[in-house]
């Protein structure tokens, strides 16, 4: 790592989300002239190693429980240890609860350290309250929306806070790999709907795979020949049930032969290939939502619920429709004019990707985080 600058990625959890796949894209993309990329990740997961098949220098540092003060002193004096032995420059964490970790080791080490925090804050959150003590020299939020939160919160007085939306690589996704497309029509039996209707995400409250399939329903009154495919899973030791209440609300709902639950995949390309539209039905605000800029680099029109971060990215009636959240009758309105307006539709998803193109780039996100870092740096 002679001559660059080592800046060490604490990362929470070892599966992919949105805020995982913005640290991939840093990861892969920053200039190997200046800067060595290396990852910390606090648990183990599938994206470890897909970190790692990207030659990027990792640890696996697993915790138990935050509450358990020894375990929490183990790993914070290990954190440490690591950062002395790849010489870290610079810690960045992801999350309220990776700067509870990185921030306060970055603190010990006596390296700068910067937290990404990819949610909205909220000073009801235990995990946010803590974190905001913790010392860091900027503060990165992923949208308008949430770093205002984050003024609300905790006010503007301490670290600086920038604001840097998360980008996508549009080349990839405008490029879908026909085998691989092939193989999930297969797979998925596509064939047997005339028009198809994502959302990809993780499981989880808040997301709104519930209120997609209550608006299913109601497009399904009147076009029975729609499906939905819903992409993602719970996060692993997840235990608030939602995947499985998911399931038997397609059953309750009639929906048994129209609603696919497709797990995690990685083939998006060529899942939003097969799609007509995505629809993210968030029912609480969100910091960004990474998978709207992906869809739209698709070149495919998305509906959202208007709240979070997904003002920033739609723009309502030129690249997709923003709906009230929280109203399946409103989602499905916007559902079925788009699939009837093949038209209007084609238009939607030319002006999405000129927006992604031209706003979300993952090029574009790499170059504002980069000087953040050069700022950093140069002035520690």
């Amino acid at each position: 790592m002679s001559g660059r600058s080592p800046i060490a990625f604490v990362l929470p959890v070892g599966e992919r989300g949105g805020a995982e796949s913005v640290f991939f894209e840093i990861l892969r993309r920053l200039d190997r002239g200046r800067f060595a990329p290396v990852a910390i990740f606090l648990r183990d997961g599938p994206f470890v190693r897909e970190v790692k098949e990207a030659g990027i220098p990792i640890h696996v540092q697993p915790i138990t429980r935050l509450r358990d003060p020894f375990d929490y002193g183990r790993t914070i004096r290990a954190l440490r240890q690591q950062l002395a032995q790849w010489r870290v420059q610079l810690v960045v964490s992801s999350h309220g609860y990776g700067h509870l970790y990185g921030g306060v080791a970055a603190w010990w080490a006596r390296v700068p350290a910067i937290w990404w925090q990819h949610g909205i804050a909220s000073s009801r959150h235990l995990l946010d309250r803590m974190a905001v003590r913790i010392p860091a020299r900027v503060v990165i939020a992923s949208s308008r929306s949430a770093a205002e939160a984050h003024c609300r919160a905790f006010g503007s007085a301490r670290a600086p806070l920038r604001v840097i939306h998360p980008g996508v690589d549009v080349e990839w996704f405008r490029s879908p790999d026909p085998q691989r497309l092939a193989r999930i029509r297969e797979e998925l039996r596509l064939e047997r709907f005339r028009s198809l209707v994502s959302a990809i995400g993780r499981l989880e409250p808040g997301k709104g795979q519930d209120l997609l399939l209550r608006a299913a329903r109601l497009v399904g009154e009147r076009r029975p020949d729609v499906g939905f495919l819903i992409v993602g899973e719970e996060l692993h030791g997840a235990r608030s049930g939602y995947a499985s209440a998911l399931r038997a609300l397609v059953v309750a709902l009639g929906l048994s032969e129209r609603v696919i639950f497709a797990g995690f995949r990685r083939e998006i390309p060529e899942v939003l290939a097969a799609s007509d539209l995505l629809v993210h039905a968030a029912t609480r605000p969100e910091s960004f939502g990474l998978v709207l800029c992906e869809a739209m680099a698709a070149g495919r029109p998305v509906i959202a619920t208007d709240i979070g971060g997904a003002r920033e990215i739609v723009v309502s009636e030129e690249t997709g429709w923003l709906v009230p959240p929280g109203d399946p009758v409103a989602l499905a309105k916007a559902v079925l004019s788009l699939l009837e307006d093949a038209e209007r539709r084609r238009a939607m998803g030319q002006a999405a990707e000129r927006r992604a193109r031209a706003c979300f780039e993952a090029r574009r996100m790499v170059a504002q985080f980069e000087h953040v870092l050069d700022e950093l740096l140069l002035g520690s």
